[in-house]
């Protein structure tokens, strides 16, 4: 695989480390802009939200330029934004400097993985993908987690200069150390994307996914005083457990994918992830604290673990179906996954107001059993009948290669 993957890697880990370490202060911020918690956690919704309605169109008009020189430009962006929401005085020039961090989002993590992908041999695009993936992944288990310390130690504000750093240093490994990767053809838009009742599902099942995680992150803050009487040290701990089972499996998914049916990792995924939210959900009830202390971070481990592996098996899923067209395709695929985050941070944000830290894990396990049903609905009937894709989104030529099973479910 080619080494220079691992820059890609670093821009994930850079936007993940925002996304994520807003979790661990936003009691802190809310705090601060004198708002309720649940309306800070709206600053996700707003994030997300953006990012989720303006990732597709970006990447649509920047699909001339080279990838190198929209990535680089991108970070340089990301970094500004963060910038801004360092010196915020009030909320609604935060909530304005997240909108500039999605929006330079949103021209990072798709053409990323589609860097990743045509950098790679075929052979090795699911490793190839994972690897980025996994810096994300690595944003739960270190950039976060540090984050959150820096926030309090040095407050809220020192969090998003942390942030400004990291990204200008990752601007500059992007423009030094990334090769040039020829854009890709302007080929099929997204409508006729989306004609395809394989990429339809395929993507309801990543809203799903995330949906169902993010119900529960958003939050993790008060559920995790509530069950376990932690406070930002322990919480901080928690999110470096759960992006270490999150880092492990996105460094092992590559391999596992290439030998094991997407539908059946899917499956899998989406039910440990039922279970460990269910469980979680009784822990904070029940609320014995010293109990719920010592098996929080076993339960945050798998279920980062399980999350992650569900989020790049559906990466894989997408890039397999359009693979003449993988940067438009992932941006629709980050474009609802991040449409799941905003949805799930609203949808956290009242459960807590309505039923209290418990009703959070409750839903959110709710949600992933009902998500089993878009990759049930997509599973081949008969053994070996593959799913009918339009000739526009996956060629015969590339279907002989990865096989109807490579991207069932």
């Amino acid at each position: 695989m080619n080494p220079r993957i691992y820059v890609l890697a670093l821009a994930t880990f850079t936007v993940g480390t925002e996304g994520y370490v807003i979790a661990g202060v936003l009691p802190a911020v809310a705090h601060s802009m004198n708002v309720s918690v649940s309306l800070g956690g709206q600053l996700v919704t707003v994030f997300a939200l953006v990012y989720a309605l303006a990732g597709p169109p970006l990447i649509g008009a920047f699909r001339r330029v080279p990838p190198k020189s929209v990535l680089t430009g991108a970070m340089l962006a990301f970094a500004l934004s963060n910038a801004l929401a360092a010196c915020a005085p009030d909320y609604a020039v935060l909530a304005a400097a997240r909108v500039l961090a999605a929006l330079s989002a949103a021209l990072l993590a798709g053409p990323a993985a589609a860097a990743a992908a045509a950098l790679s041999r075929p052979q090795d695009m699911p490793k190839a993908i994972a690897v980025t993936a996994s810096g994300n992944a690595l944003a739960l288990t270190l950039g976060a987690p540090i984050g959150t310390l820096i926030g309090g130690l040095l407050g809220w504000r020192g969090t998003f200069l942390f942030v400004t750093v990291l990204a200008l240093t990752t601007a500059l490994m992007l423009a030094v150390l990334l090769p040039a990767v020829p854009a890709a053809p302007v080929g099929t838009g997204r409508a006729e994307l989306l004609r395809s009742p394989a990429v339809r599902w395929s993507l309801l099942t990543t809203f799903g996914v995330f949906l169902a995680a993010y119900c529960t992150y958003t939050y993790l803050a008060p559920i995790a005083e509530r069950a376990t009487g932690m406070g930002s040290r322990g919480v901080a701990a928690l999110m470096i457990v759960f992006g270490a089972g999150a880092f492990l499996a996105g460094r092992t998914i590559g391999r596992i994918l290439v030998r094991v049916p997407l539908a059946r990792v899917l499956r899998v995924a989406l039910l440990l992830m039922a279970l460990l939210l269910g469980t979680i959900a009784v822990g904070t009830a029940w609320h014995p604290h010293i109990v719920a202390e010592i098996a929080a971070f076993p339960v945050l481990f798998c279920l980062g673990a399980a999350w992650c592996c569900g989020g790049v098996s559906q990466q894989a899923r997408i890039a397999a179906l359009a693979p003449s067209q993988r940067s438009l395709a992932l941006g629709l695929h980050f474009s609802v996954q991040f449409l799941g985050v905003a949805i799930g941070g609203a949808v956290g944000g009242l459960a807590l107001s309505t039923g209290g830290p418990v009703a959070v894990p409750a839903l959110s396990a709710l949600i992933a059993c009902v998500a089993l049903l878009s990759v049930q609905r997509t599973v081949p009937v008969t053994a070996g009948s593959p799913v009918r894709v339009t000739p526009a989104v996956i060629s015969a030529q590339e279907e002989q290669r990865i096989g109807p099973e490579s991207y069932s479910g």
